[in-house]
């Protein structure tokens, strides 16, 4: 099925401008580096709409991550919660939408890293929603901690050493997923499809009109997706960088036509195809 979207983009500031301008210069300052994630988490908020035939999807942009409202008639979802310090900008930016914490049903984490899951328990709390992630991460959301991950280039070694909290308020999901499960019954139109590779339990959401919420198996530009958001490219960390291309390349050959991102995005089924070199796959 086919999809009609209305898109609202915000423009560059004069921060991020500058950001882009310290990373040019990143590859031989780790100090210019620092500084342009520092700048990159001072710009947040929603990034984009889409409205198909009876799915609604907001991009939220927040201090490190996107999340993802997706709201189904009067039945609210949230992919991904971001950190624990986007409490305040999570709620600024559901507000703008109409929608307060309380409201959401179902809460689906892509994987249990800190700026995705970070504000996955005070959601809870506030709102009842049912918790959702992939058993695989058990352990590490349990933790309330960051598990070791592969640093896929030389700017993620340095990312390495920067001052970043990888620790969130612990908690165990009400639903853990092993394998795939058909969301079907919670009001939402698609699957969630266990993928370890990012992490151990990493999980995608499938909708049944051919758009996926990926996480950070995929990269939007760079930046945290201030330049040119739209390119994907191989993420700074994976657990298992082998295993998380060669989901890709599943995914590749599935009717999948927009990736949701967890950075950056939303990028086409085309442009991923090309930027993995994986032209042929599915024709």
């Amino acid at each position: 099925m086919r999809w009609a979207a209305n898109v609202i983009q915000t423009g560059y500031s004069l921060w991020e401008l500058f950001a882009v301008q310290a990373l040019r210069i990143a590859t031989v300052s780790p100090f210019a580096l620092t500084l342009s994630f520092l700048i990159s988490s001072l710009f947040s908020g929603p990034a984009l709409a889409e409205h198909p035939s009876e799915s609604e999807v907001v991009q939220i942009r927040l201090s490190m991550s996107n999340v993802y409202l997706i709201r189904r008639g009067t039945r609210l979802f949230l992919v991904d919660s971001g950190s624990g310090s986007d409490l305040l900008r999570l709620g600024e930016a559901l507000a703008r939408e109409g929608v307060q914490l309380a409201d959401l049903a179902v809460v689906i984490l892509t994987h249990g890293h800190a700026d995705h899951a970070g504000l996955a328990a005070q959601i809870r709390r506030s709102s009842g929603a049912l918790l959702i992630a992939g058993r695989g991460d058990r352990s590490m959301l349990e933790a309330g901690a960051n598990a070791p991950v592969t640093p896929t280039s030389f700017t993620a070694r340095l990312i390495l050493l920067l001052p970043i909290d990888a620790n969130y308020e612990p908690f165990r999901p009400d639903i853990e997923v092993d394998g795939e499960l058909d969301l079907h019954a919670y009001g939402l139109p698609g699957r969630a499809i266990q993928m370890p590779g990012h992490t151990p339990g990493s999980l995608i959401i499938v909708l049944d009109d051919g758009r996926a919420f990926v996480g950070d198996m995929i990269l939007g530009g760079w930046l945290g997706g201030a330049l040119l958001p739209n390119r994907p490219n191989e993420h700074y960390f994976h657990m298992d960088v082998g295993r998380n291309r060669a989901n890709i390349a599943v995914l590749a050959k599935q009717p999948i036509h927009r990736y949701f991102l967890g950075h950056g995005g939303p990028v086409s089924q085309e442009a991923v195809r090309e930027a993995f070199a994986m032209d042929g796959a599915g024709r």
